[in-house]
Parts: structure tokens; C-alpha cells; sequence
């Protein structure tokens, strides 16, 4: 069987410099080499083919002798850059892994996200979504507030002074974040209790169905104590570098009442199927004071850093299950497969 990797790849090394935040959702080319290792080492023959503005003509001259697509590309630009391949694919009529071009776009888009999840029932931090173009005025929230892009990943644009206790600041933080970023943003209540990243695989009706791997708990503890308790940029490209050990941000699995556990897996079940999502995607979730857990932002593509060494949070859900580097990534084939019937 013939699987073509499509991915973007990343030029230069994680940082503040511009090219550096306009590649920070791509991938470090020895990342892409592991994957294309697992697909071999799965028992399939795998060809590599980079998300760029060849990519249509490559796709397209292959397209006879490619069996599926594992797509982890993040798309080149655009609010629905994560969609851009997979609506190609479907152009093609070539099946792929992952989410469809649908569920991709709404996905990236954190604001459009939430309302689906709020029409299914879902809890998610009350926020405000300002458009590229909109007056920055924010009514109806309770301090302290988060200002996030509208739609960007791994934590661009999220920096440790985006966490915002007052109103004195928060237009010129909006401001910013809006010419950094090029897009919109969403202003989010902060939720002040733990904070969980949840796997979730398969699909309804088909093999195993949807199921939750070990959940991951964010350990501030660690942070230091002028860093916010959240996943800032500085914290997910900076902070695991200064430990001893870049595995003690997190802990997995984590320690939950067995009533809470369940509480999460099922939310996240939920949360996954109302976006019409396929195969894999990684949710985070925070508690409130309560300790009610909330959802935040959805990953269609979650990273898959090769390197044990390096903390990338589906990776580490799936070594708690038991599961090596060849079968993390040959289960996301595996269950595209089994959706497909290929």
C-alpha cells in the first residue's frame, strides 16, 4: 500500500523573529522523517511531498498510484490554511487520514468553534470575538481575560502578558495581538483551575469506535512564579529547556477522581463528534473555580515530535497507553482505513 506524507516543514528554529512565528505550527524536519519511518516501518512504501505551491501538480501526478494520504500538513495561509489539502484531496479523489476540509476550517477557528460546541450543550469559557477590522470594545466579561488570535496553534501569538487583569491594558493588548497575527481575536475569561490536553481517537461506528487516551495535566508547578499558569508561547517553546527534567511539565495520566475522568472523556467525546471530527485531534481543557472543567481550542492535527527527549502531548498520551512511536502514528492510519474501508 502506497501512502504519500504531505506536511509543511520548518526553515528555522523557534523564536519571537518573524519567520520563526510564521512557521510555528510547522514541523522540524527530523519530525518529519520519524513519521515517514513509521509509515515504513507500518509496512507501507511512503513518499513525501511538501505543502507548497506544487504540491496540486505533484498530487495530481501521483494520484493514480496513491493509495491514502496521511495528511499532517498545516496548510501554507489563510484563516482556513488546515483545510487547504484536504479540499484539494477531495478534488483529487485521493482518501486521506485525518479530519475532513470542514471540520478543518471550523476547527482553526477558535470563536466558530465554541459556538458549535455551546450548540451541543458544551461548556467553554464565556469570551468576545473582535474581527481584523472591529472596533476593540469588550462588554459582559469578568477580569481576568485572555486575548487570543482567532486562528492560530501552538500557542502563536500567546505570549505570557496576554493573561490581562484589568481594563487599563486591554485595548492595546488587542491591538497588538491583531497586527502581530494579521487576523482576529477572541477575548476569553480565564478559567484559574488545572489545565488537561485530550487524545482522542477513531471513529464512531467503525473498529474500536471514539476513545480517549491517558489524559495529559499541565504542571505548574513548575512555571516560574512570574509566568502565567497557561500555556504561553514562552512556556511551550522556552520553558521545558530551563528543567531538569522537559518531562516534568506535564504529568500522564493524570490524577483524576474517577468521576472526573469520565466527566472529561465523555465531554471530549462530545466535543470531537459535534465538529465532525475524524481519526485523531487533541483538545484542551481548563476548570474553573468550581473545578468544572471547560473546553478551550481544538487540534485537528496535533504534533508528533519524534524525539522522546522533546514534550509533545500526544506522543506522551500515547506512551502511557502503552504504544510505541510506529504504532502512535500507524493508528491514525489504522482507523483512517477502517473509516474509509481500504
Amino acid at each position: 500500500m502506497h501512502i504519500a506524507l504531505i506536511y509543511n516543514v520548518r526553515h528555522v528554529k523557534a523564536g519571537l523573529g518573524k519567520q520563526a512565528q510564521e512557521e510555528a505550527e510547522f514541523d522540524e524536519p527530523e519530525t518529519i522523517a520519524a513519521v515517514h519511518e513509521a509509515i515504513v516501518q507500518n509496512g507501507y512504501t511512503c513518499t513525501d511531498i511538501e505543502t507548497n505551491e506544487e504540491a496540486y501538480g505533484k498530487l495530481k501526478e501521483l494520484k493514480k498510484s496513491i493509495d491514502l494520504v496521511f495528511n499532517f500538513s498545516e496548510g501554507l495561509r489563510g484563516e482556513m490554511r488546515e483545510s487547504q489539502m484536504p479540499a484539494i484531496l477531495e478534488m483529487l479523489g485521493i482518501p486521506y487520514t485525518h479530519s475532513g476540509a470542514l471540520a478543518q476550517a471550523i476547527a482553526l477557528d477558535k470563536s466558530l468553534t465554541k459556538k458549535v460546541w455551546l450548540y451541543h450543550g458544551l461548556p467553554t469559557p464565556k469570551c468576545v470575538s473582535i474581527g481584523p477590522k472591529d472596533k476593540p470594545y469588550v462588554e459582559g466579561l469578568t477580569f481576568p481575560v485572555i486575548v487570543k488570535p482567532n486562528s492560530e496553534g501552538s500557542s502563536k501569538g500567546v505570549f505570557n502578558d496576554n493573561l490581562v487583569t484589568g481594563p487599563g491594558t486591554l485595548v492595546a493588548k488587542i491591538r497588538a495581538t491583531r497586527a502581530a497575527c494579521g487576523n482576529g481575536v477572541i477575548v476569553e475569561e480565564y478559567m484559574p483551575g488545572r489545565e488537561f490536553t485530550v487524545s482522542v481517537m477513531g471513529n464512531p461506528g467503525v473498529g474500536k469506535g471514539v476513545y480517549i487516551l491517558p489524559i495529559v495535566e499541565i504542571n505548574f508547578d513548575v512555571y516560574p512564579k512570574d509566568m502565567g499558569k497557561f500555556e504561553s508561547f514562552e512556556a511551550k517553546w522556552f520553558l521545558e529547556s530551563t528543567l531538569t527534567s522537559p518531562h516534568d511539565i506535564y504529568i500522564c495520566p493524570a490524577q483524576l477522581p474517577r468521576s472526573v475522568q469520565m466527566m472529561i472523556e465523555t465531554m471530549c467525546i462530545k466535543a470531537f463528534l459535534a465538529l465532525g471530527c475524524r481519526d485523531i485531534a487533541r483538545i484542551d481543557l481548563r476548570m474553573d473555580a468550581q473545578g468544572k472543567p471547560h473546553l478551550l481550542e481544538i487540534n485537528t492535527i496535533p504534533g508528533m515530535i519524534g524525539d522522546p527527549n522533546v514534550v509533545t502531548y500526544y506522543p506522551a498520551a500515547a506512551r502511557a497507553a502503552g504504544w510505541d512511536y510506529n504504532r502512535m502514528v500507524g493508528q491514525i492510519i489504522t482507523h483512517a482505513r477502517e473509516r474509509l474501508g481500504i
